[in-house]
């Protein structure tokens, strides 16, 4: 997976989060942001 690749799905699932909250769905934000914290993680060791 290649920097970039990560970067886009990054802004996908932030979007995707924030839509989340805004209808007060909890559950899927809580499981969203997981996602994102390991998405994170895979692009810092990317570098």
């Amino acid at each position: 997976m290649g920097k970039s690749y990560i970067q886009k799905k990054i802004n996908k699932l932030n979007k995707k989060i924030h839509r989340a909250e805004s209808q007060r769905e909890h559950n899927k934000a809580w499981w969203r942001k997981l996602k994102l914290s390991k998405l994170k993680d895979k692009l810092n060791h990317t570098n």
